[in-house]
């Protein structure tokens, strides 16, 4: 009687809680750095080969081996000096493609685009997830993620930190009015170049000062290139770093509203700013002091203390 191994390193539930442990990585991190992207392309392999070996362990296996095969269905080795060796990411997204209705070839090409991008920022000098936005990949990770889930039966909510920001990303990709928003942008480009140079240059000015100061993510406007500001709502836990003086903490903000004075433009939801190239997460800083972000007493607290004189009652008690 053959003796099996526990738990099966290929088995669909170990490949979907270690993709689980790698998308937390993930969503402990702020969204413009690029370990953000690493992590997203990790978990999204491992989440392919656990919707594959849901179907069957035994599409893991490189069939060159039959040995393989035994290790998929969680049998121990038979042979010595035994290594089970699996197919390739690349295979496994073809065979996800055949045997999953929803698993298109858009959504396939997404995919091994991802995992090439992995293979690039591990194999080689190339820095590629710093230079490629957010909302180039992400609203299409979160549309893989959500397939390959539901076809093991389970939902974003069982996987992902903010599936409701995940469902806003994935409905963008099919909202066929934020493409109507090209047209609002030549609008007022062609406004604001009708104006004299000196109000332009005004404006300009004037935007650079309102932008410095208000509370948002700065960014050039599509129209008129003036400064201008993005504004976001929070997606995902605080990421927070511990130094000797200070505490710092970041939160993914995912952009919700675009506003710009020098124009006049004004965008408003995921899908359109995303349409028109702003649709890139950012990161929300905090810096605290130790004592601020641990409610510690300071010097000058304690120092204060020494100074006050402590009042009492009047004692008319006699002895």
């Amino acid at each position: 009687m053959l003796s099996t191994v526990e738990p099966n390193p290929w088995s669909a539930d170990t490949l979907l809680a270690k993709a689980q442990l790698y998308i937390e990585q993930m969503d402990s991190t702020v969204a413009d750095e690029w370990k953000y992207g690493l992590w997203s392309a990790l978990t999204l392999e491992l989440l392919a080969r656990a919707a594959l070996a849901n179907i069957s362990p035994v599409l893991l296996a490189d069939p060159q081996n039959w040995r393989n095969i035994m290790h998929a269905l969680g049998n121990a080795p038979t042979a010595k000096k035994f290594s089970p060796t699996s197919i390739g990411t690349k295979e496994v997204l073809v065979r996800l493609s055949e045997l999953l209705p929803e698993f298109n070839q858009e959504v396939a090409g997404f995919c091994g685009k991802h995992v090439e991008r992995r293979n690039a920022e591990l194999h080689s000098g190339e820095v590629v997830f710093t230079g490629v936005g957010t909302a180039e990949w992400l609203p299409r990770f979160y549309r893989a993620v959500k397939i390959l889930l539901e076809s093991m039966a389970k939902e974003l909510a069982d996987f992902v930190a903010d599936p409701e920001r995940a469902l806003e990303m994935i409905a963008s990709l099919d909202d066929a009015a934020a493409k109507a928003v090209d047209q609002d942008i030549k609008a007022h480009e062609k406004v604001w170049f009708n104006k004299p140079v000196a109000d332009r240059d005004a404006a300009t000015l004037q935007a650079t000062a309102w932008a410095t100061r208000h509370a948002g993510h700065r960014v050039v406007c599509p129209s008129c290139a003036s400064p201008a500001i993005l504004h976001g709502r929070a997606s995902g836990p605080v990421s927070t770093t511990v130094g000797n003086d200070e505490v710092v903490q970041r939160q993914t903000m995912l952009p919700s509203a675009f506003e710009c004075i020098a124009c006049g433009l004004k965008i408003a939801g995921y899908s359109k700013l995303s349409a028109c190239g702003l649709g890139d997460a950012f990161s929300e800083m905090t810096t605290y002091t130790a004592a601020e972000f641990f409610d510690l007493y300071t010097e000058d607290d304690l120092e204060e203390a020494r100074n006050v004189r402590p009042e009492y009652e009047p004692d008319f008690n006699e002895y």
